[in-house]
């Protein structure tokens, strides 16, 4: 685990980074692996002639993907390449899609890999719902059917795939958790689906995961679950919402743009290309 000043430092540099590039270079993931005992978790630092703090980059093995960043008083000085080495060949996220970004992939000979859109619509007034199938996630009853149906809804997902009870404790434990803005359905033979929403501090509301079990696709469940979820956050006052979806989960962007939400953003993943073809 890093020490609380460590932390601090890689903090102080991500807001520098923040404020100049106006996105934000660490993603929750990240920012939770910055206080945790993850074995497959590395990190990786490039230090000045004062010890300053000038890049730091993390590795997730679990993931198979990185984050790095770097001071924007000390960019182009092959900080960031010197980083993506340490780290092998691990694809790095890029968030904001940002014009440094490209040239920096492309003087690294990275090509896309995933590209991942962020989409917002503003939220109606909320209304009277009356879906009895759909109820409060129940840490105490709930928790180990959560896990079993998250993993079946998405396997394959590189990340949320592995999302584990201590995933889910971190979360629950966040101050942002609202235990009547994380939404479950059922049927006789227990969950089907589920809603995360998330109120953020400044009173954006976000689709945290919505996900239905591969039981109950095909139904208008994940309709269902949505209306309810952007409901939840309407009635603490959010008017606005938004979402992180996988470009290349057509079924989901094709859910949410009849929603109502329009693509505002995207990161995208960069790695290595794929090696030539070794048939003749």
């Amino acid at each position: 685990m890093l020490s609380r000043q460590v932390v601090d430092q890689v903090l102080a540099l991500a807001a520098a980074v923040a404020e100049a590039d106006r996105e934000y270079p660490l993603n929750e993931d990240a920012r939770f692996a910055l206080t945790s005992n993850d074995a497959g978790v590395e990190h990786r630092f490039e230090r000045g002639g004062t010890d300053d703090l000038l890049g730091y980059a993390q590795g997730n093995r679990r993931h198979g993907t990185a984050q790095l960043l770097v001071h924007p008083e000390h960019r182009r000085q092959g900080i960031g390449t010197r980083l993506l080495h340490d780290l092998g060949p691990l694809p790095v996220w890029a968030f904001g899609d940002l014009d440094a970004a490209h040239h920096f992939a492309t003087a690294n000979h990275l090509v896309e890999k995933r590209r991942l859109l962020i989409m917002q619509r503003p939220l109606d007034p909320p209304v009277e719902l009356d879906d009895p199938d759909i109820r409060p996630f129940d840490p105490a009853s709930d928790t180990e059917a959560f896990l079993v149906l998250n993993a079946e809804a998405f396997a394959w997902h590189p990340e949320q795939a592995h999302f584990s009870r201590n995933d889910l404790d971190t979360r629950l434990g966040d101050d942002w958790y609202d235990p009547a803005g994380f939404l479950v359905s059922t049927d006789a033979e227990g969950l089907t689906g589920f809603h995360w929403t998330k109120r953020h501090p400044d009173g954006r509301g976000e689709v945290y995961i919505l996900a239905t079990g591969p039981r109950a696709q095909g139904q208008g469940l994940g309709r269902r679950l949505l209306a309810a979820g952007l409901n939840h956050l309407a009635e603490q006052g959010c008017t606005t919402v938004h979402l992180y979806v996988e470009a290349a989960n057509t079924r989901a962007v094709e859910l949410y743009d009849r929603a109502g939400f329009a693509v505002v953003h995207s990161d995208v993943l960069y790695g290595p290309p794929p090696e030539p073809s070794q048939e003749p």
